[in-house]
């Protein structure tokens, strides 16, 4: 297989992961937020808070973000609010409904500086950023509340538009973070790499805007799933990521939910359209790959077929051509098939 890894390694670097400066700034838009409830509380709802109570969810809090690609993309930062079920509660001491509450937080989110104030959606309260740029972004917190059942069972709930809803705020959360540590043990690098493949598939699953294929949760639970060794050169993981994957999807679409065994499916049918298109942009991208075990394959067209794979915009042309005056490639390094490359590859 011809190694066009280098090239990629730039791309994720430059075009897929966030960079550290902006990463900063909407952490610093989530604190604004946490500071304005924690100041504020005390006076709208009667309860006083602290960053315990926030508890980060989303691909933000697992570090698979991606950049966004099309104009009507937003970064979605999501930071859950756990309340004490006791502490909600009005000035006859009746527990707050769901409505009463969202609404609450919702204006003491507020703030005159805001061009767009904050809103209620199904599941959290939505505060905006950058509506016309490339940084549009929001901050979501989803509302929890937490108690104690007859039997000792510690219960948290999230507040949706009708009623309370049990749910955890931290259990995909901890289930990665020790995916990570887990597979790092197993092999170092390889739960790193995990996090990796995850973002350049929803680079490729959100690389073309007529394409409507499932969302993060979905491919992060695939990735995981399929994730099978770890691989020194990422075009070679990756390849094999999209291998694994097509053939688990051919045996059955239905994709778990790997943090919930309780609550096991998160694709709606059998056989939903997005995932059989997923299947299928992925077959697609297999068959262009073949042409990189030909012996002959050249620099120019393997350029050509990962192009084709994440929409570079022209980023590996012109990284290629500055950091290479010669079209053709050289002898490739990276084997073809199969093969466990468990070196200690300096991007793992």
């Amino acid at each position: 297989m011809f190694n066009y890894s280098d090239s990629i390694e730039a791309f994720f670097n430059d075009k897929v992961k966030l960079s550290t400066g902006f990463k900063e700034k909407l952490y610093s838009h989530r604190k604004a937020n946490r500071d304005r409830l924690i100041s504020r509380l005390p006076d709208t709802l009667g309860v006083t808070i602290s960053e315990s109570n926030f508890k980060p969810q989303g691909s933000m809090a697992m570090l698979t973000i991606i950049q966004t690609r099309f104009a009507d993309e937003e970064y979605d930062i999501d930071d859950g609010i756990v309340f004490n079920k006791d502490d909600l509660k009005d000035n006859n001491g009746k527990y707050l409904t769901v409505q009463d509450l969202r609404e609450k937080i919702r204006k003491t989110l507020e703030d005159k500086r805001f061009c767009k104030q904050p809103e209620l959606c199904t599941n959290c309260v939505r505060v905006f950023y950058s509506e016309e740029d490339e940084e549009k972004h929001h901050v979501d917190f989803p509302i929890y509340r937490e108690y104690q059942d007859n039997n000792e069972n510690q219960i948290k709930e999230l507040a949706n538009e009708k009623d309370w809803i049990e749910s955890d705020p931290t259990q995909v959360n901890s289930w990665f973070a020790e995916e990570i540590k887990s597979r790092n043990k197993q092999k170092e690098g390889k739960g790193s790499q995990l996090r990796i493949l995850i973002q350049l598939l929803k680079r490729f699953a959100r690389s073309r805007k007529e394409w409507d294929l499932p969302n993060g949760m979905k491919l992060t639970m695939l990735t995981a799933e399929c994730q099978e060794l770890y691989y020194e050169n990422i075009d070679l993981a990756f390849r094999k990521l999209l291998e694994l994957i097509s053939s688990r999807l051919k045996q059955s679409k239905v994709i778990r939910n790997l943090a919930h065994p309780d609550i096991p499916e998160i694709t709606r049918t059998n056989n939903d359209v997005n995932v059989s298109d997923l299947k299928e942009k992925i077959d697609m991208a297999l068959e262009k790959m073949l042409a990189l075990d030909e012996p002959k394959c050249e620099k120019k067209k393997a350029r050509s077929i990962w192009d084709w794979v994440f929409m570079s915009d022209n980023f590996f042309e012109d990284y290629d051509k500055e950091n290479d005056d010669t079209s053709k490639g050289i002898a490739s390094s990276t084997p073809s098939y199969p093969v466990d490359h468990r070196g200690g590859g300096r991007f793992g």
